[in-house]
């Protein structure tokens, strides 16, 4: 507050004085920036770290020390989070200021597969396969299936399976491997035993 003094003086020297006062108040809160990137790729199933910077200014109290939750460098989760700054002048005003950070899981999953199976067929219809497939995912679970699947009869000749890995969040990797079924087996011939005949003419015998 600061007052001010004003006097008035007339040609016959009379004067006359009064005082008013003038208040300068600060009542604008402080301008708050959050520089931060989004979205951001998930590097693990808690999500990923982020970083990100906050300036904050005021007219009269100038630079200040904003103050955010979560801070720069917490864990974010997948999905959306809202960080939320504030910062408060010497007058007392208070500005605030929001920033929403995306975490995505855009990675698919790897697929572990056996190499190509060759099987002996084990009657007319070919061979049963087992055989094992695995994927992993950095950020979630990933579950697989194949098809044929593993325990099938596999006809003789090559056949393609076809495998899938897919990820709590709809990432998928395709990958396939073949199973050749062989008959390697040679026929079994029963004979009779050694026939002695006796001969009806000329020619031998009938047998």
């Amino acid at each position: 507050m600061t007052t001010v003094t004003c006097t008035a003086t007339d040609t016959n020297a009379n004067s006359a004085s009064g005082t008013f006062t003038v208040t300068v108040a600060d009542t604008t809160p402080p301008v708050l920036t959050i520089n931060v990137t989004s979205p951001v790729e998930a590097t693990g199933p808690n999500g990923a770290v982020v970083t990100y910077t906050v300036i904050a200014t005021d007219a009269v109290s100038g630079p200040l020390m904003p103050t955010c939750l979560p801070a720069s460098g917490t864990t974010f989760a997948v999905g959306s989070t809202t960080i939320t700054c504030s910062a408060t002048d010497a007058a007392g005003n208070t500005g605030t200021a929001t920033a929403t950070v995306v975490v995505e899981d855009k990675t698919a999953p790897t697929l572990s597969l056996p190499a190509n199976i060759t099987a002996v067929a084990t009657g007319p219809s070919g061979a049963v396969v087992t055989y094992a497939v695995s994927a992993i995912d950095p950020d979630d679970a990933a579950t697989v299936s194949c098809t044929p699947p593993s325990g099938s009869t596999f006809p003789l000749g090559l056949t393609t399976v076809s495998c899938i890995a897919t990820d709590m969040h709809g990432n998928t990797a395709n990958a396939s491997f073949t199973v050749t079924v062989m008959d390697t087996t040679p026929p079994v011939i029963t004979l009779p035993a050694n026939i002695t005949a006796e001969a009806t003419g000329p020619s031998g015998a009938v047998v």
